[in-house]
């Protein structure tokens, strides 16, 4: 598929981590993750690749211990040309955080805030015929990717003018608004109004995992040294959802569909 086909495509996730080898060892054991290995030119070591059934979408990138926030996942999202981006983010209220630099073989990217401060990667692939849409309905996979603010209405303009997204009416949840996102003609994600009842927070982008069942993924994280911040929770006519804590911090959903 041609790379103009597929721009505003989720297509990698990073997790930002305190402790590798600890993060690593939980996410294999949660999602049956196979965990490989790519080679960088001028690297001493290799790098480690998260692989599910659509095949690699991840990787863990080392924080320092005093680093001054929590670990984290943050998403890639492709663009036609990552330093034609960095020019269009700064005229229309976002920011460039880290200016575009490559990674050997793979492609070129750059981290990116939208206008309310949530951070993503920007990120133009060297192999332009690549299938860069990885959101996927399989074990493990990331499924749907949400973004909660105190008002989703300004940054709508900023993400259709960047990457083309396509948005619903908004709809009443839990007490706040959704506007769900489509990437050509995909649903893969969301803007979530934050409800009167949920404390405001910096906005962050959350990556929903898919399981066969929420609550058995919820048990299992916390046997493996995780935390359940939310457990099991319905999304009527849709599925469950819960909202886990990793060993080292970063948060995600595992999400349940009806069948």
């Amino acid at each position: 598929m041609a790379l103009k086909d597929q721009i505003g495509s989720f297509c990698w996730w990073s997790l930002m981590t305190k402790d590798v080898d600890k993060a690593n060892d939980f996410y294999q054991k949660l999602f049956d993750w196979t965990l490989g290995e790519m080679e960088f030119p001028g690297e001493e070591e290799n790098a480690t690749i998260y692989a599910a059934s659509k095949g690699g979408f991840g990787n863990p990138v080392p924080l320092e211990k005093d680093f001054p926030a929590p670990s984290h996942w943050i998403p890639y999202i492709t663009v036609a040309n990552v330093d034609e981006t960095c020019e269009q983010v700064e005229k229309i209220g976002g920011k460039v955080c880290v200016p575009a630099f490559d990674i050997p073989t793979v492609g070129r990217t750059a981290v990116i805030t939208d206008p309310l401060g949530a951070a993503f990667h920007i990120f133009t692939p060297d192999d332009k015929e690549e299938n860069m849409n990885m959101i996927g309905n399989g074990p493990g996979e990331v499924c749907w990717m949400e973004l909660m603010v105190d008002d989703p209405a300004p940054l709508l303009p900023f993400y259709a003018e960047l990457f083309g997204w396509q948005f619903s009416e908004p709809m009443p949840m839990n007490g706040g608004e959704y506007t769900s996102l489509k990437v050509n003609g995909e649903g893969v994600g969301g803007f979530l109004k934050r409800p009167p009842n949920v404390p405001s927070m910096p906005p962050v982008w959350m990556n929903y995992f898919a399981v066969a069942s929420v609550e058995a993924g919820a048990e299992k994280a916390a046997a493996l040294g995780g935390k359940i911040v939310m457990p099991k929770t319905e999304i009527p006519e849709t599925g469950y959802f819960a909202l886990i804590e990793d060993p080292t911090g970063a948060v995600s959903y595992l999400f349940e569909l009806n069948s």
